[in-house]
């Protein structure tokens, strides 16, 4: 038979194992609450880390979009600055032929 003495120490065992089940289940929520905090920061980590990977790319094409241009523009300034020398060239073609025809030689005087 159980005496008094080993029902109360059993009693005893059993309400420090339930405090201790409950201890260990309370340990168990904190920790799934902290993973799913974790989880949450990764996941907007992610999306964080998503969404800046879609501005570089838009800002990269931003800029090969300007460089591009900008070559353009450069080659566009290289050409009008080159059709502006052959301009002056021709203005000088131009003007030297104007001078030979006013030349004494060959203006002719008329009698009127």
């Amino acid at each position: 038979m159980v005496t008094w003495e080993e029902r109360h120490q059993h009693t005893e065992q059993r309400d420090q194992l339930t405090l201790r089940v409950k201890a260990l289940k309370r340990q168990v929520d904190e920790g799934e609450a902290e993973a799913e905090r974790l989880e949450g920061l990764r996941r907007k980590a992610v999306r964080d880390m998503e969404e800046m990977q879609e501005q570089k790319e838009a800002l990269q094409s931003r800029v090969t979009a300007l460089e591009n241009e900008l070559k353009r523009v450069r080659f566009t300034q290289k050409i009008l600055s080159s059709d502006d020398n052959d301009d002056d060239d021709d203005g000088f073609y131009y003007h030297s032929s104007i001078t030979s025809i006013f030349t004494k030689r060959n203006l002719q005087t008329s009698s009127c």
